[in-house]
């Protein structure tokens, strides 16, 4: 009866819970109190015959013994012995030592119990030993003999079964109950870190598809239809859903920063909306770290094109030097290249967004190859090939413009220079080769403040989804790899 109680209040996960924490835990104290007051009640649903009672109140102790050891077995057994000798009758005293006899001969066998691969059966086999040391005390102990016979011979039958099936109950329900919470929490665990990987994805990279897969993974975990996480604080939901809402604002130090909004057809359930109010807290969190990191790369990108406007006046002073030599000497070539210039230095000075599309950034390139071949005339050729459905990919504004500037420095050869510029789809990938016919980079060679540059930039901007490779074959081969995702302007993902 007892045994089909406690099966059915582990079907609830908070009494599995406690109940397989009560066991694993190991603490004497507690096992001690469950296993005396298991056996209290062991004793009172007993059946009395001649003074004594067929029970199953060793059960208790043994399991509480097997558990903690000899201190959860003193205490039990000290309770339930206590109880059962204040009951009084010939075998009161008798029982209360059998049952101490019992639980301090289970915990001697403790450890063993551990490493079973069967604790059920270890268990049953030795409730069924340690009931027998139980009957043999009651037997010397109570007077007079013909009683004592007369009470162990018809109580060693039931008592024996009783507590051996009994214990083995009470494991298999343990073990059952241990297994259920370990799998639980097994599954909580790989839930909850999917939800956490997809958050730090978001903080990495904080993109509107990021923010959709987080908040479609949030909605697995708490078992709703739809969840929608926004980052615009004046934002509102366009569908008309008759179902349950929920929306929770998001806040920071500064005021509300956005909405989770949750939408599902069935009621809520009280459980659910408390963790709504949890994960709404967490949300908080990351959408907090994705701002930071997206500043912080907004200002590495800022503090990276400052550094990148000290490179423009060395360029600038040799156009105007060779400006000046030219109105001496060919004033129409001077007009072309004011006028180049000056569509270049628009270039510099206009864009202020972190990205542009191919195809203006290499208008921009054409302007400074344009200048530097009113430089260098004949002896400087060059080469640009973008195909149509690439130009209006996006990639940070002159990336490209230090490379080619190297290109021109150090390839020349023969007195020439020439200088290609491919542009292509690779897999997933927008890669530009900028190539020359100079003599390459030497093996160990440290790399300009220019290409040093340019590798420091598509590090902030891309993380390590964008690669930059060098090649010496007839020359150096320069090419740089962008993944080729439409949203990758973070200046759009969030705070809009």
């Amino acid at each position: 009866m007892l045994g089909v109680v406690i099966f059915f209040s582990l079907q609830f996960y908070k009494t599995k819970e406690s109940f397989a924490k009560l066991f694993v835990s190991g603490k004497p104290l507690i096992l001690g109190i469950f296993g005396g007051t298991f056996g209290i009640v062991g004793t009172i649903l007993g059946l009395s015959y001649k003074g004594a009672i067929i029970n199953y109140r060793d059960m208790g102790v043994i399991i509480a013994s097997l558990y903690g050891g000899l201190p959860a077995a003193l205490l039990s057994s000290s309770i339930a012995s206590t109880h059962r000798f204040l009951l009084g009758g010939p075998s009161g005293l008798a029982c209360a030592i059998g049952t101490l006899s019992a639980g301090i001969f289970s915990s001697f066998f403790r450890k063993q119990f551990e490493r079973s691969k069967n604790k059920v059966v270890f268990g049953c086999l030795l409730s069924a030993i340690s009931e027998l040391v139980h009957l043999f005390v009651a037997y010397l102990i109570i007077t007079p003999r013909s009683l004592a016979a007369d009470i162990v011979s018809n109580a060693l039958f039931p008592m024996v079964i009783t507590n051996a099936f009994g214990a083995a109950l009470i494991l298999a329900l343990t073990i059952y109950t241990e297994d259920a919470v370990r799998a639980t929490t097994s599954q909580v665990f790989k839930v909850t870190l999917g939800t956490v990987e997809e958050g730090i994805k978001f903080v990495e990279d904080p993109k509107p598809d990021n923010l959709v897969k987080f908040a479609q993974k949030i909605s697995h975990v708490l078992n709703v239809d739809k969840v929608l996480i926004s980052l615009d604080r004046d934002s509102q939901v366009g569908e008309d859903y008759s179902m349950t809402r929920v929306c929770i604002p998001l806040k920071s130090k500064d005021g509300t920063i956005g909405n989770l909004i949750v939408i599902n057809s069935a009621e809520l359930q009280k459980e659910q909306v408390l963790m709504i109010r949890e994960i709404a807290k967490f949300i908080e969190i990351i959408a907090l770290a994705a701002k930071a990191v997206k500043e912080a790369i907004l200002a590495r990108e800022a503090q990276m094109r400052d550094f990148m406007s000290k490179l423009g006046p060395h360029f600038l002073f040799n156009t105007l030097a060779s400006i000046r030599y030219l109105v001496a000497t060919d004033e129409d070539k001077a007009t072309e290249m004011i006028d180049e210039l000056s569509q270049l230095l628009r270039y510099y000075f206009e864009k202020k967004g972190p990205f542009v599309a191919l195809e203006e950034e290499m208008s921009m390139i054409e302007y400074y190859l344009s200048i530097m071949k009113l430089r260098f005339g004949e002896s400087l050729n060059y080469e640009i090939d973008v195909p149509e459905n690439l130009k209006q990919y996006l990639i940070p504004p002159m990336i490209l413009q230090p490379i080619v500037e190297n290109a021109i420095e150090h390839g020349e050869k023969d007195g020439t220079i020439a200088v290609r510029i491919k542009a292509k789809q690779k897999d997933q990938y927008l890669s530009i080769r900028i190539s020359d016919e100079g003599r390459g980079m030497k093996p160990g060679s440290k790399k300009g403040v220019g290409m040093m540059l340019v590798e420091t930039r598509l590090k902030n901007v891309y993380s390590n989804k964008a690669r930059i490779e060098y090649k010496n074959k007839n020359g150096l081969t320069v090419t740089i790899s962008i993944p080729m995702e439409e949203s990758y302007d973070k200046s759009s993902c969030l705070g809009r």
